[in-house]
């Protein structure tokens, strides 16, 4: 069943920062205090996304599209996994309480039960950014805005050819909280690319209409109901013809170190290879490090 929801697009009025003032100890709060004492550590990493690791995913329908003329025929039952970091580069980069921050994110989906392609990899996607944070403290539309991000990013599956999947954003990103809800707004430009001559051309814009599946923002809503943690990810073109995803998330600890962790994808976008191909897919497993 497809599923896009209609979002209402959240347009912040942030006030002045105010992040030194007193308040009830939150997720954000523990998590910037736990980057804080980071920041002049030069071999500080810290995470920045969720990395976890899905042994068991079931995808209803593979996207062969793109292999076939590699006569390949794919397993429904993949391995996903997540590994994101950011490192600390700069503190008061304009004079302020800002921080500049490199962060990479890799995401693989992987053939791994196929033994007709070896157990090979059929995505792994490339993400690194550089981005400006700044914190603050104000109320925005009933929450509590926290962090205010913007900065640059690439996203690339490292393939060449009729594989390539490619494209370059200008992002930002509003983080903001409400007891134990918390909301991420996350817009995007995307930065133009020239025409291709042929599709092996190695320059060029490796997928044109990729804005068309992927939209231009993502929103995420976190609930923490004391360890258990509900997730939700929406995206949307905000076209006529109407295309998005929708992510679910559920975790809870199974121990000190690492968070059962079961995932629910609908929509388009997954993988870059998948941005114009939709699919539906469960998988759970472990999660190291969360969003909060």
């Amino acid at each position: 069943m497809r599923l896009y929801l209609p979002l209402l697009l959240l347009v912040p009025i942030v006030g002045p920062a105010v992040a030194g003032d007193a308040e009830v100890r939150s997720a954000i709060s523990e998590r910037l205090l736990l980057e804080e004492g980071l920041l002049d550590n030069r071999f500080a990493i810290v995470p920045h996304r969720p990395t976890y690791i899905l042994p068991i995913t079931y995808v209803d329908s593979p996207n062969e599209a793109p292999y076939e003329d590699g006569d390949i025929d794919l397993e429904t039952l993949e391995v996903k996994y997540q590994i994101s970091l950011k490192i600390p580069l700069v503190k008061g980069l304009l004079g302020g309480e800002e921080r500049l921050y490199f962060g990479y994110t890799q995401l693989s989906l992987w053939q791994l039960y196929n033994r007709q392609t070896s157990a090979s990899f059929r995505e792994t996607v490339y993400e690194p950014e550089l981005l400006l944070t700044f914190l603050h403290n104000c109320e925005v539309l009933g929450f509590r805005s926290r962090v205010l991000s913007i900065g640059v990013n690439h996203q690339s599956n490292g393939q060449s050819g009729r594989l390539s999947r490619s494209w370059n954003r200008l992002v930002a990103q509003l983080i903001l909280e409400r007891g134990d809800l918390y909301l991420s707004f996350r817009p995007w430009l995307r930065i133009p690319e020239g025409e291709k001559d042929s599709p092996e051309d190695p320059g060029g814009d490796d997928n044109p209409d990729i804005e068309d599946y992927m939209g231009n923002f993502e929103l995420r809503a976190i609930l923490r109901d004391g360890d258990v943690h509900w997730g939700l990810m929406l995206r949307n073109n905000l076209q006529e013809e109407n295309r998005g995803a929708l992510e679910l998330n559920y975790s809870r600890p199974l121990g000190s170190q690492v968070r059962g962790y079961v995932q629910y994808f609908n929509g388009y976008g997954e993988g870059l290879i998948d941005y114009n191909d939709y699919s539906s897919r469960i998988g759970m497993g472990i999660m190291l490090t969360d969003w909060l």
